[in-house]
């Protein structure tokens, strides 16, 4: 929920902000839909572009731990052979 929010928020002033950018030194009217569509398009995307930076980002956090925790028995290993 906190994702689309963000998301329509983002989209919102990417609004703005080309509508505004459209406008400036021209005598027409800025461009409408130019504006909206970009607007939309960044809302729409917001949430899939950081559902995917949160996935890459457990994955590579539970990677470290099993990283950590192997070389934690490797050494382990190392301190007390098994008998043999």
């Amino acid at each position: 929920m906190i994702r689309r929010i963000t998301g329509i928020v983002l989209g919102v002033l990417a609004f703005l902000l080309v509508y505004w950018l459209t406008g400036l030194g021209t005598p027409s009217e800025p461009n409408w839909a130019l504006a909206i569509l970009v607007g939309l398009v960044i809302a729409l995307i917001w949430p899939w572009l950081f559902g995917l930076y949160a996935v890459r980002r457990v994955r590579q956090n539970r990677q470290n731990e099993i990283d950590q925790e192997v070389q934690k028995q490797l050494a382990q290993q190392q301190n007390n052979p098994p008998p043999s």
